[in-house]
């Protein structure tokens, strides 16, 4: 380990731990490798020095042409792959309707490994768990229910659990609590929920019970404590600005705190009745922006890397109205990557006039 001068700094290098500015603003997150455009970044932030690895690796400039090819939604939902994967999750849809139905208005017992067999069922059908945010992204005909958002949230979490290196029965935890989080919106009148304009004050009230409601719920049917504490915490955040409790940081169950960047990135990339579904480097882009106070930063840059990355070569749609593929990810603007297009190589993140709009 040693400390450098931003002077000093070369392509190549590696950053040994997180960088942040003299105002405690994030700049860097650790194992960021430098570039000419990074060093840019820091110099504008008045860093001053920065902890590099002992060792650099071997790199390969932005401006190299990348051989990519493009992966469109026909040649996904083409793959035997694709259709396994639908058939099995539209069964587990069903199921975890019933399931979820008949614990809220039967008192059902819940029957966890039940549960957690078929949505691992689900995983099992890919070639890569990576792909599961692909092929998520292309099945827009379902509504916005408590199910379709339960079932997408547990398989999010199920990777993104893999991705923080959990162990074998933390990973079912989670996977869990993303089953379960939301089951106190069933408790939540339709007419509410589904709601096409704006809530009022008072039907915002009574959204923000279904943590609550759910907690109870789940307390008295035994749930494991961290299934019971991601239906109520799913909604805080680190900065003590969430629901119900307004809790900060450590305060917040550690699966909880989880299952929350899983629950508001599905949110987001899904169609609501109320608006369509939003680009995920839309979503990406706000987390970078807004998100590091907000959400545990292990967590979430984690997430935000490891997501980004399974977009590498998809055809996307620009705001400028031209098509290309992501050939390369800019792990510092991981919401702006650089972009082959019919004729042209753009980086969006040195042309800020340019986002990606849709993934096609």
């Amino acid at each position: 380990m040693s400390s450098k001068f931003t002077s000093e700094l070369k392509e190549g290098m590696v950053t040994l731990t997180d960088t942040f500015s003299t105002k405690g603003k994030l700049i860097l997150p650790k194992n960021t490798i430098i570039t000419k455009s990074i060093i840019t970044k820091l110099v504008s932030n008045d860093v001053l020095f920065v902890e590099i690895e002992d060792e650099a690796i071997e790199f390969t400039p932005d401006e190299e042409v990348f051989k990519t090819f493009a992966i469109d939604e026909e040649t996904i939902k083409s793959k035997p792959e694709y259709k396994k994967f639908k058939k099995r999750y539209e069964k587990n849809i069903t199921d975890i309707g019933e399931h979820l139905n008949d614990i809220v208005h039967k008192n059902a017992n819940i029957e966890t490994d039940a549960m957690l067999e078929s949505t691992l069922n689900i995983i099992s059908s890919t070639d890569s768990p990576l792909s599961i945010f692909t092929m998520l992204s292309t099945m827009k005909d379902y509504d916005d229910s408590t199910y379709n958002h339960s079932l997408n949230v547990a398989l999010i979490c199920n990777i993104f659990s893999k991705w923080l290196g959990l162990s074998d029965e933390d990973i079912k935890i989670v996977t869990s609590c993303g089953l379960f989080h939301d089951i106190g919106k069933l408790m939540i009148p339709d007419h509410i929920i589904k709601k096409p304009g704006k809530l009022t004050d008072e039907e915002y009230k009574i959204i923000k019970t279904h943590s609550k409601l759910g907690y109870d719920l789940l307390k008295k049917k035994n749930a494991d404590i961290h299934v019971q504490y991601s239906a109520l915490m799913h909604h805080e955040k680190c900065d003590g600005s969430g629901y119900p409790l307004g809790l900060t940081d450590n305060q917040i169950d550690w699966a909880a705190q989880i299952v929350t960047i899983a629950d508001i990135y599905e949110a987001m990339t899904s169609k609501r009745v109320y608006r369509g579904a939003l680009s995920p480097f839309t979503v990406i882009n706000n987390f970078e922006e807004n998100g590091l106070r907000k959400y545990n930063p292990k967590f979430l840059l984690t997430f935000l890397e490891n997501v980004v990355n399974s977009y590498m070569n998809c055809k996307v749609k620009l705001s400028n109205g031209e098509e290309g593929d992501i050939v390369y990810i800019n792990k510092v603007s991981l919401s702006k990557p650089l972009v082959k297009t019919k004729d042209n190589f753009i980086d969006l993140s040195k042309n800020y006039n340019v986002s990606i709009e849709s993934i096609l």
